[in-house]
């Protein structure tokens, strides 16, 4: 009579046992379901972020843009190179630039220019395709840059897409990733030139910028 006395709580005990641990399994079930999605606007903070690393590590296809332009029209010739720019230490290489003047263009301090560093036997073509983008010095609007087509962007349309992570100088903003920056300089809050550097520090404050915009 004992025995089956204590058969039946030992069955109880373990019957109530089960149901304890399936509630507590449930309860935890219900709590993952619960966690909230990523905050809307972090989502919002890491795409506009993605969007400027994207545009500082290629902010335009470079031989497709030299092909788009007429040859006639673009002067070229070979650059100094300054304290800030990024410079391989490759043997027998120059910096160089082209000149794009815009049609029936009049000033000669807005004619857009590219500075790219070159090396080797083919480092005076046009046509060579090993070159390095250095910088964009850019002043008119021209589809052919593609997302780097900035021109005419008000401040608020920056923002929007590449966010408000950027360094304020006197006329203008600038947004920088690691050892890229892009300095835009404003007019009634738009862009009215810009230039993009690849830089040989990764280092980006106000006295650089100053630097550059001397």
């Amino acid at each position: 009579m004992k025995i089956g006395i204590l058969t039946i709580l030992f069955l109880v005990f373990f019957s109530c046992k089960d149901v304890t641990e399936r509630k507590s399994n449930e309860s935890n079930s219900d709590r993952f379901e619960l966690v909230p999605e990523p905050d809307k606007a972090e989502k919002e903070k890491y795409l506009k972020n993605q969007n400027l690393i994207s545009l500082l590590e290629n902010p335009i296809e470079l031989q497709k843009f030299k092909k788009s332009k007429d040859r006639n029209y673009t002067t070229t010739g070979v650059s100094n190179g300054t304290d800030y720019y990024f410079e391989p230490k490759i043997k027998d290489s120059i910096f160089y630039t082209y000149n794009y003047p815009i049609e029936n263009f009049t000033d000669s301090k807005r004619i857009d220019q590219i500075v790219v560093f070159k090396h080797g036997k083919n480092k005076h073509t046009y046509e060579d395709e090993t070159e390095i983008l250095i910088e964009l010095r850019i002043f008119n609007k021209d589809l052919d840059l593609g997302k780097a087509n900035l021109i005419g962007l008000t401040k608020t349309e920056l923002e929007s897409e590449f966010g408000v992570d950027y360094l304020n100088f006197e006329n203008g903003i600038a947004y920088s990733n690691k050892n890229r920056i892009l300095i835009l300089e404003l007019e009634n809050s738009k862009v009215k030139s810009y230039r993009y550097i690849k830089l040989n520090t990764e280092k980006v404050d106000k006295d650089l910028i100053g630097e550059i915009m001397k």
